[in-house]
């Protein structure tokens, strides 16, 4: 085993959850490794759906202009080093390795003094994110939440936008069973005096952003109020579209990426990256927005892995997601027949998820998700008729290119499974499993 493989070893090896919540922990990791985190501009974004495509996207945009930009997000698809990037190249192995080291001596130090202080593996990543994006000197970093927001391990930062792309039921355990719940942690990352961003909201959502806007005197840009898009239309295997704000319009603006969501969140990246800008004082053209727009890339996403056969792969994973999911589906191919292989966690909305698939006119094959313990078995699956079960998604897509091998296969239902399809099909490098 390289030295590589066993620190990424090692960190999988942390705790996934703590016993408390709270930022205690973090903070205190963080103060022995300097405070990193304190000397760096911001992009904060939380979600329930699209925070890493409009991560993804403002980086590319705030790029162009020529700021150099750190990009933490999560879970990886292919390789754990995606998690850590500047200017969309993943941090190498061997920066890795010594970043580890860094953040591991800090801790080594804590346990020194108090031999039963420790930190989860989201912990010890999102400090390793802030030293390494610190210790390169980025000019910007856009920070993805991991859960919620309020008690994230990367809510310890004030950054100079917030940003909340989306609010629906996930992650009920934690986050509460209600829209207000999820809405009430996730505001937890607006600061006082920040500017926040928001896509797309139900009223309760709203109702809750509205009040913790005022309560922090935060200026407050909602999509179809404040910024909107409009004539969109396909563009290929991506969408053209217009941008508007009280700015002006961006007309024929192009996007590689599907679904009537992702121009939602295009349009919030665009106002975050200028937002952003002008805070720090910074020129961002319309030149440059567009061709941020133009280079976003996003795997696991609407993706097309292959034309013949037709694979495309989607990690939608919750209700919400699958709604999108299905729109774009009946937007991009009407009433083609295909093949909708899915796979799903068992601490996920099965039951609600199976129910919407099996609702379109497509047929629907489910497979475990391999490798996960949280993954839903087929014993998990409600039975209901005209779906199949297949023991893997490889027995599944051969059945599916046996018997109907000139027809779309969408593989979908947890970014896991995608990332698990992803990597045997285009012969990915995986390293350990996803945090």
């Amino acid at each position: 085993m390289s030295e590589y493989e066993e620190v990424v070893a090692a960190i999988h090896a942390f705790p996934r959850l703590a016993k408390t919540g709270g930022h205690e922990r973090i903070l205190a990791l963080l103060h022995a490794l300097g405070d990193p985190q304190q000397r760096g501009r911001y992009i904060h974004i939380t979600g329930t759906n699209g925070k890493g495509s409009v991560a993804t996207t403002a980086a590319h945009i705030l790029e162009e202009s020529g700021l150099t930009v750190g990009l933490y997000t999560s879970p990886f698809i292919m390789r754990f080093n995606e998690r850590f990037m500047i200017d969309h190249d993943p941090i190498s192995d061997a920066a890795l390795v010594a970043a580890y080291h860094t953040v591991a001596g800090a801790l080594h130090q804590l346990q020194a003094a108090q031999p039963d202080f420790g930190v989860t593996e989201f912990e010890f990543i999102t400090a390793l994110a802030f030293w390494w994006f610190d210790s390169r000197g980025v000019d910007a970093a856009v920070i993805e939440v991991g859960i919620g927001g309020d008690t994230d391990s990367t809510n310890v930062i004030t950054p100079i936008v917030s940003v909340i792309t989306s609010v629906g039921l996930d992650h009920q355990k934690l986050l509460g069973n209600t829209l207000t719940s999820v809405a009430t942690h996730k505001a937890g990352i607006i600061k006082p005096g920040v500017p926040v961003v928001t896509g797309s909201l139900p009223a309760e959502a709203e109702t809750v952003i509205a009040a913790k806007t005022q309560a922090t005197g935060s200026d407050w840009a909602r999509f179809d109020h404040e910024f909107s898009t409009s004539h969109a239309t396909l563009n290929g295997w991506g969408q053209r579209f217009t941008y508007l704000d009280s700015d002006g319009r961006l007309d024929g603006l192009t996007l590689p990426l599907l679904g009537t969501y992702q121009l939602s969140n295009a349009a919030v990246a665009i106002r975050s990256a200028k937002w952003f800008a002008d805070r720090i004082q910074w020129p961002l053209t319309a030149a440059e927005i567009r061709q941020g727009l133009a280079k976003v890339q996003w795997p696991g996403r609407m993706e097309k892995i292959s034309d013949d056969p037709l694979i495309v792969l989607d990690g939608a994973h919750n209700p919400q997601g699958i709604h999108g999911l299905v729109e774009t589906l009946d937007r991009l191919f009407g009433h083609q027949p295909m093949t909708l292989i899915a796979g799903i966690l068992k601490d996920k909305a099965v039951a609600t998820i199976v129910a919407d698939l099996a609702g379109t006119h497509h047929r629907l094959w489910l497979v475990p998700v391999p490798d996960n313990p949280r993954a839903a078995t087929l014993a998990d699956y409600p039975p209901l008729e005209g779906t199949r079960e297949f023991a893997s998604w490889q027995e599944a897509l051969a059945a599916h290119l046996s018997e109907y091998g000139d027809e779309p296969v969408v593989i979908t239902g947890s970014l896991y499974l995608v990332s698990a399809v992803r990597q045997e099909l285009l012969g990915g490098l995986g390293s350990g499993e996803q945090a």
